[in-house]
């Protein structure tokens, strides 16, 4: 497992590329990544292999702003005339709860999952999210590994490979290995 010494999209090249070697020993086809803007998408589509289906998880239309679709057009258009897949979907670990956290300041199951992945790192949070995702979509099967990327904010700086689940039995997935993440831990600082 590599750890990375910060968060962010500055380990979205080699995230990626950690990503393709782990597929390609395993002998895995499908690699599910997160991308908001679609600048994600758009590195890994430069070095997807053509045996590798990519599946681009984004953002809801109307995340941010009401009827608004963050992820650009151009990049879902050179993703699909590849036959990869974009799909955007409601975050299964905080949608509708968040709605109703902001209105009656409360805290309700699915964030807590998502705090408890967040101890690891944001990236882990996300990987598993938009696997449940993309399990719900029928774009993976939950009797299949995948690779999934995720990361913090921008980029990618996480990569695990997981056996999905679909949202309703979450419980079922598994984390077969974490290929990469941030850390935060710095070692010993002796004088």
């Amino acid at each position: 497992m590599v750890l990375f010494p910060q968060k962010g999209e500055a380990n979205t090249a080699e995230t990626l590329k950690i990503a393709f070697a782990e597929l390609k020993a395993a002998g895995l086809k499908k690699m599910i990544i997160s991308s908001t803007r679609g600048e994600s998408a758009k590195a890994a589509l430069e070095m997807v292999p053509d045996n590798v289906k990519l599946i681009v998880v984004t953002h809801h239309v109307g995340f941010k702003e009401p009827n608004q679709d963050e992820f650009s057009q151009q990049v879902r258009e050179q993703l699909l005339a590849r036959g990869h897949f974009v799909h955007s979907a409601t975050h299964v670990l905080s949608g509708v709860e968040r709605a109703f956290r902001r209105e009656y300041n409360g805290i309700h199951t699915a964030e807590i999952i998502a705090n408890t992945l967040r101890l690891f790192s944001q990236g882990v949070k996300v990987c598993v999210e938009i696997t449940l995702m993309a399990a719900d979509a029928g774009l993976v099967r939950c009797d299949e590994w995948v690779v999934a990327c995720g990361g913090s904010s921008k980029g990618l700086d996480t990569a695990m490979v997981i056996k999905p689940a679909n949202s309703s039995r979450m419980l079922d997935l598994k984390i077969g290995k974490i290929l990469c993440m941030p850390s935060e831990y710095q070692g010993s600082q002796q004088s």
